[in-house]
């Protein structure tokens, strides 16, 4: 049995235990070695980035180092000078090499779980060239309203396209789920929305 005293102003809370073994669970699970009595705040319990983040006198951008899109800033219109120039930088582990056009993005949602977990930070390769077909990317369109990143969603990319004029053009979009639970569907764009559909980036791999 244990007891829990909290306040709605408090960014922690106390607990308090009666039995020592139930004691000894929590104690076991609780991160950064905090003890028994000791408030855990919100800052605390944050996993620590995958990466380092650089201060500006030791940054050489996409040398040593690669930008940091925040989908939550982000959100609305985008535009990669506003995003280039405002953001913070990240120096990436290793393997990873820091490439010209490279970002990081935090990939949250259960949607693409078989190969991106929730929460994880991963590197993205900006305005890619060829084919998108079956390859997985970060899009934005105005008709996705994915609660955790707005505008913005990470899926399997397929298209269809006929022959227009004298070029091709999108009959239709879909932005596919790849996920080990049920319950998350495609989002199908047919022409003017597919139209509008921005992908900023293809997926590359997790960082952490």
């Amino acid at each position: 049995t244990y007891r829990v005293l909290f306040s709605r102003a408090m960014k922690g809370c106390y607990v308090y235990f009666v039995d020592k073994e139930t004691e000894n669970f929590f104690r076991s699970r609780i991160e950064h070695g905090a003890t028994v009595g000791e408030v855990v705040t919100d800052k605390e319990l944050v996993p620590p980035l995958p990466f380092r983040i650089l201060e500006e006198h030791e940054l050489e951008r996409f040398v040593n180092a690669v930008p940091i899109f925040d989908l939550k800033i982000a959100a609305g219109a985008f535009s990669e000078e506003q995003w280039i120039n405002g953001c913070k930088w990240a120096e990436l582990p290793d393997p990873f090499v820091a490439k010209k056009g490279f970002f990081v993005a935090k990939v949250v949602g259960e949607s693409m779980n078989k190969r991106i977990p929730n929460g994880s930070w991963c590197v993205f390769k900006a305005s890619p060239e060829g084919s998108r077909q079956g390859k997985v990317v970060l899009v934005q369109h105005r008709k996705i309203q994915d609660p955790d990143s707005g505008q913005f969603t990470v899926k399997i990319y397929d298209s269809k396209k006929i022959a227009f004029e004298d070029s091709w053009v999108h009959e239709r979009i879909i932005l596919r789920p790849d996920s080990r639970e049920s319950g998350f569907k495609e989002i199908v764009l047919h022409r003017d929305d597919a139209a509008e559909l921005k992908v900023i980036g293809e997926f590359v791999a997790v960082v952490g």
